[in-house]
This record gives C-alpha cells, structure tokens and sequence, in this order.
C-alpha cells in the first residue's frame, strides 16, 4: 500500500503548493497595489487592491482547507514519521499555527476596514500582518522539510540502535543545516511562481480588454507582478546555486544523481542532458570537459561525490538528473525572458521605436499581443518549474523520509484504508479547484470595475 501512501501525498503537496504560492504572493501584490494607490491617487491601483484582497479571501479559505488536508495525510499516512517529528521537530509546526492565526486575524481587520481610516497608509499597515504571517506560515513548514533533509536534535546512533527517541533538542530543528538555504530558496521560488501566475492572469485580461478604463487597471496589475517576478527570480537563481554547492556536503547522494556522478572523480565533467539508461546508468548526453569539479570545488582537479560510494539501495532515481537539467534551461529561459521584457519596457520609456521580432517596443510590455500571449505561456512553465523543482527535492531524498534515519517504506501506513481515502482526496480537489474558480468569476461579474473606479 506504500504506492498509495506516495500517489495521495504527492497529489495532494502538487496541488497546494500552487494554492500556497499564491497565498504568500498574493498580499504582496495586494499592498504594493494598494501603495501606489495612495501615493499617486490612483484610482485604478486602488480598485486593483481591493479585487485582489476579494481573491485572497476566497483563495486563504480554500488554502486552509488544502493545508488541512496535508495535515491530515502526514499524521494517516506517514503515523512512524510524525512520531518522531512529535517528539524532535514539532516546535515548527506549532509556531506555524501562530502564524497562520496572525495572517488570519489581521485578514480580516484589513479587508473589513478599509473605508474605517481617514489616513490610507494606516490602513495599509494592517495588511502588512498579513504578508509576515503567510510568509512566516512557509518558513515553518520548509524547517520540518528540512529537518527531514539534514535531521538533527536529537541521538541519531541510538534511534537507529535501539528504536528509542533520546538527546532531544527541539529548537535545533531551528537551525538544520539544511534550513540556511532551503528557507530562501523555497520563499523565493513560491514568490517567482505565484507572481508569473498573475503575470499570466492580467495579460489575459489585457488581451480581452475592451474598454481603457479595463486596459489601464489590468496594465497596473501586470507591472507590479512583473516587478516581483524580476525581484523573486534573482534570489531564486543565487539560493539555488549556494544549494546544490551545499547539497555535496549535507545530501552528496542526492548531488550525484542531480550531476549523474556514479563514481567520485577528479576533473569532473558537467554532463548536460542525458537520460537513464536501465536503473543505475545514464546515457545520451552532452559532456563539458572540468566544468563540475571547477563549479564545485574551484580547481579542475577538484573531486566530486558519486553515487558507487553508497550502497546501491539508497540510490535516489536517476531521472532527476534530466529533471533538474530541465529546471535548469526553464529558469535560464524564464530568467533571459523576464530581462527581455524589462529591456522592451526601458527602450519604449526612452522613446525608442522599432521592431524586435515582431514585437513592438513603441507598444512596450503591456500592449504587444505578442508579449502578452507569451506571458501566458511563461506562467505555465513556470509552475511547472516550480513543481519540478519540488519533485528533484524529495525525490533526491529517496529512499529515505527522514535522511540516513528513516526510509520511507518504514514511515508508511500499510492499511489498506488507504486507498478509499485517496479516492475521497482526489475527488474533494476535483471539486474544490473548479468550485473556486466558478466562485472568483461569479463575484467580479457582480462588481463592475467603472462602478469600482468611481467609488
């Protein structure tokens, strides 16, 4: 039944993942918004942030009830792995209920009063509440992830002995040393995702826009997600690179799958591409001559983990190889794309006016149909980067759930219960997901944006 316990996991951590994104993104957006608003008595900003703080509410309830589900499946599924958790690294988790109730009450001080102050920055500093606490809400969930990479506070010798929890530490979970990374990392990976879905949410509008008082609110709300798209992807690319160079320290197996090392070796080669060739080869792919050892390590004859110094059964799938390459050449694209889009923006502010592949400058990122249909399908691959990037995480930790102290099978419920709750999961997000877009239709076709504006 562990295949069960896997599909269910999964299934229920891809479809949260995107909801939670949003969520941490999402009152971003809504204060810089709202921000601008005020600042430069912008009608359209305002109306901008008070649609989007409708969105949020709808989109937190929905997250609550995801995250719930996810909750439920840690303490189902997985009963071995949360009896450790319990006793060594649960502080997170119970700082995270805190922090959800602080995103949740200042959720609702911020949108019921929002006509209640006479001076607007006031009332936008009770949205900051809100950022922190969704914000915080990620940080302590990605500290139990982590904890389960690089585990720590408590006598590891004597669980793996003798089956007894003993040393514990609970606040050291606090400071795994794969938290350092992977927290950054995780917060600006979500913030690039959930901010490009938004990018591709007001470029549809644009393109279906008929009015300029539509054109003019929706322009507003692609610049900002724009710009926290640019933001969030350079930190993305800086904490990704400082984390595979850590993943040779704390996880070298999982290193050595993601570069498709199977012997440790000097002047190592950065192999690109490639995909695997029976259970425990790699064929197919292109070879730089160096480049690894010298990313890694500084020198060419610098030497490289590989996987023939670990025992064949904890040998991560080598398909995350091809995985993490393709996360690469996506993000690299994403990254080229989004600097192209900023470069477009600067020329037309600088009056140059001239084509570019058929894409006008004069008309800038807003107003080409070009642009914006390819801003449509750059939300696409980066959800899937997102995705894919969580998939190289876990499963580069197999066979373990716990790494080098629990494998996954160990951690697994085999009742065959499982497998009626998986069907009942699968069928509440089949639900849930078109429910929810149903309802987000349903409230902007009763507010009418003039009506908005004018208020």
């Amino acid at each position: 039944m562990v295949i069960f316990d896997r599909f269910l996991m999964g299934f229920a951590l891809a479809v949260h993942i995107i909801i939670a994104s949003i969520g941490i993104a999402l009152p971003l957006i809504i204060l810089a918004a709202e921000f601008i608003g005020i600042r430069y008595h912008d009608p359209y900003y305002k109306a901008l942030a008070k649609r989007l703080a409708v969105v949020f509410i709808i989109l937190f309830a929905v997250g609550t009830a995801s995250g719930t589900v996810v909750a439920l499946n840690l303490l189902f599924l997985w009963p071995q792995f949360m009896a450790v958790v319990g006793q060594v690294a649960i502080l997170p988790l119970y700082a995270e209920v805190f922090a959800f109730f602080l995103e949740s009450i200042f959720v609702g001080i911020y949108f019921y009063s929002w006509d209640r102050f006479s001076n607007g920055y006031l009332h936008l500093l009770t949205g900051i509440p809100v950022a922190v606490g969704a914000s915080l809400s990620a940080v302590f969930i990605t500290l139990i992830n982590s904890f389960m990479n690089t585990p720590v506070g408590f006598n590891i010798g004597e669980y793996l002995s003798a089956g007894a929890v003993t040393g514990v530490n609970p606040y050291a979970v606090f400071s795994s040393p794969a938290s350092f990374l992977e927290v950054p990392h995780v917060l600006s990976t979500s913030f690039f995702a959930a901010s490009f879905i938004f990018v591709a949410f007001f470029s549809y509008r644009l393109l279906r826009a008929q009015t300029p008082r539509e054109k003019r609110y929706n322009k507003g709300g692609l610049k900002i997600s724009i710009g926290l798209s640019a933001v969030s992807v350079l930190f993305a690319v800086i904490t990704g690179i400082l984390s595979i160079e850590n993943l040779a320290a704390i996880q070298p197996e999982k290193y050595a799958a993601i570069e498709g090392d199977l012997v440790p070796m000097s002047h190592a080669p950065e192999l690109i591409g490639g995909i695997p060739v029976g259970a425990h080869s790699l064929g197919y792919y292109l070879s730089i001559p160096n480049l690894q050892s010298i990313l890694l390590t500084g020198s060419p004859s610098g030497v490289v983990p590989g996987l023939s110094s670990y025992p064949v059964s904890t040998w991560p799938p080598l398909i995350i190889h091809f995985m993490f390459d393709f996360m690469f050449a996506v993000g690299v694209l994403l990254g080229i794309y989004l600097a192209a889009t900023l470069a477009i923006e600067l020329l037309r502010k600088a009056k140059v006016r001239r084509s570019v592949l058929g894409i006008s400058i004069e008309k800038g990122s807003s107003e080409s149909r070009t642009l914006l249909k390819l801003n449509v399908l750059a939300a696409a691959l980066a959800v899937i980067l997102l995705e894919v990037g969580w998939m190289v995480d876990e499963l580069g930790r197999q066979p373990w759930i716990i790494y080098n102290v629990m494998t996954v099978s160990q951690a697994a419920n085999a009742s065959p219960s499982v497998l009626p709750i998986t069907i009942l999961i699968v069928l509440f997000y089949a639900l849930i997901i078109p429910f929810t877009i149903l309802v987000l239709r349903r409230v902007f076709s009763t507010r009418p944006l003039d009506k908005e504006v004018h208020e």
